[in-house]
């Protein structure tokens, strides 16, 4: 099968990106040609994958069988959707998280007008969905569109294990510096508990900020009495930064961390080693944002054997199940009460957590998988 996949850029801090460079591997190891158009790439590893940049997507000289176009409200994937239907080619979407009722609200005086010119027609005339949690097949039904959707979660690798009494004391949180992220929530609800109780711990926030909104919760934390750490400007010429620059070590990342006994450290973003070794060393892993679609972060941790809390926005209630971690209502009170209850958590019922996430990982993840569904999706359109 000859499979292109369409997205707007290519970026190692991107869930999207993961999702269709991962899922493209997968698809040639089972033996498939793929080719992957975009209009730029910024750090992920692409090169054992036939990538192409083009600012102008439809001269790509590839004939596919089936087209995958990843995430819409994008000029350059809706070129694509035109391009399709010019050619006759089906075309499947991935929303990424787009059409949840979150995403649909925040800055809607700009998709209404884009739904009514382009935007319906495009996911109208679209083959079928493919969304990474069966919580979004409804995001997609909402908008009556009734074509086939399949359900393909990310893949993941498990970490080497190690011991937890190689883990800090450190609660992570990693991802882009967002409102939807509510860290604004989790610092409140991180003040309101008592010195005592958090005394040698701290808030690790890691990631790229986006609109200034680093230097709002930076603000924020000093109305809350948090004091604050903040060494992202002097490691923000990482090699994963489109104008260039070298990647900083993780020997340097480890030290600043040695250097930073605030409340609340910011990193700035965090690539390769130095990610996986902050997912490892971590005690905790927080997501409180108020929606995402699937969440890949808490994936990730989990990965690490690192339990994990976060809101009802994600799609996350096997935390609970599967006793890895906390799965709460989007309010400060809760997530109060679920970092109260890790900090309460002892050495052998941590323990038990951390493998549970490992095994649950193990069991349930994987890019072979989510490449295997997506074939099928493919071949029953075709």
């Amino acid at each position: 099968m000859h499979i292109l996949h369409i997205t707007a850029g290519i970026q190692e801090t991107c869930g999207v990106s993961c999702f269709v460079m991962e899922t493209a591997r997968a698809q040639m190891k089972a033996g498939h040609d793929v080719c992957v158009v975009t209009s730029m790439t910024c750090g992920y590893p692409v090169g054992d994958v036939d990538v192409r940049l083009l600012q102008e997507p439809m001269e790509v000289d590839f004939k596919p069988d089936i087209v995958h176009l990843h995430s819409i409200w994008n000029r350059y994937i809706h070129k694509m959707a035109v391009w399709c239907r010019k050619k006759g080619y089906p075309y499947m979407i991935s929303p990424h998280g787009t059409l949840t009722g979150w995403a649909m609200r925040y800055h809607w005086w700009k998709k209404i007008p884009a739904l009514l010119l382009y935007q319906y027609h495009d996911l109208r005339k679209a083959s079928g969905f493919h969304v990474t949690v069966q919580e979004e097949v409804g995001d997609v039904r909402r908008l009556g569109l009734k074509q086939p959707v399949v359900v393909a979660p990310l893949g993941v690798d498990v970490m080497p294990e190690i011991t937890s009494s190689a883990k800090s004391n450190d609660i992570l949180f990693l991802g882009r510096i967002h409102s939807v992220k509510n860290l604004d929530s989790l610092l409140k609800a991180w003040s309101e508990i008592s010195l005592a109780k958090r005394k040698c711990w701290r808030i690790v926030i890691a990631g790229p900020d986006d609109v200034g909104h680093q230097a709002e919760l930076k603000t924020l934390a000093g109305e809350l009495g948090l004091s604050v750490r903040d060494f992202s400007k002097e490691l923000e010429f990482g090699k994963k930064q489109i104008h260039g620059g070298k990647e900083v070590p993780l020997e340097v990342y480890k030290e600043k961390m040695l250097q930073s006994d605030a409340d609340v450290v910011f990193t700035g973003p965090v690539y390769g080693e130095t990610k996986d070794w902050l997912y490892q060393e971590a005690r905790f892993f927080v997501l409180p944002s108020h929606s995402e679609n699937f969440g890949g972060v808490i994936l990730e941790a989990l990965a690490a054997g690192t339990p994990c809390i976060t809101t009802k926005g994600t799609p996350w209630s096997a935390l609970v199940e599967n006793n890895c971690g906390w799965w709460v209502e989007d309010s400060v009170e809760e997530l109060e009460n679920a970092l109260q209850g890790a900090l309460a958590l002892d050495d052998a019922r941590y323990k038990e957590f951390s493998a549970n996430a490992r095994f649950f990982v193990e069991q349930n993840f994987s890019w072979d998988n989510t490449a295997k569904g997506l074939l099928n999706a493919y071949e029953e359109i075709l």
